[in-house]
């Protein structure tokens, strides 16, 4: 597999060939885009997507954000402030794959998290 930065197609930020086993990133991103792109489009790769569907997109986002966000950067980050924006800055991520990583976790990964933040270990 290889990541080209060419221009994909429709205005897109990247997107998968999964017939080429390629994936292209757009040359013009910014350094958190072209990251979060590339490991959006790794994660299409890693399933083996072929075409684009919302249960694809979503599975993408958030296997792009399990590898983006390690939980103990996003803890130290949380109990500085509680603004996504800040948050995702902090992380050197897009405010989108916070999202998604948030979306991804557990409940009992959800808990630890919350308690770890609020100063309370297990």
């Amino acid at each position: 597999m290889r990541i080209l930065y060419k221009n994909p197609p429709n205005g897109w930020w990247g997107c998968w060939d999964p017939d080429k086993r390629r994936i292209l990133i757009h040359p013009a991103l910014g350094y958190i885009q072209r990251r979060s792109t590339a490991w959006h489009e790794l994660g299409h790769a890693h399933y083996e997507h072929v075409g684009c569907n919302p249960k694809q997109e979503l599975q993408a986002r958030e296997w792009a954000a399990r590898h983006l966000i390690k939980p103990q950067a996003f803890i130290d980050a949380a109990r500085i402030t509680d603004d996504l924006l800040s948050i995702a800055h902090r992380l050197h991520v897009m405010p989108d794959d916070v999202k998604a990583w948030e979306k991804s976790l557990t409940l009992e990964e959800l808990i630890h998290i919350r308690k770890e933040i609020n100063g309370h270990p297990d």
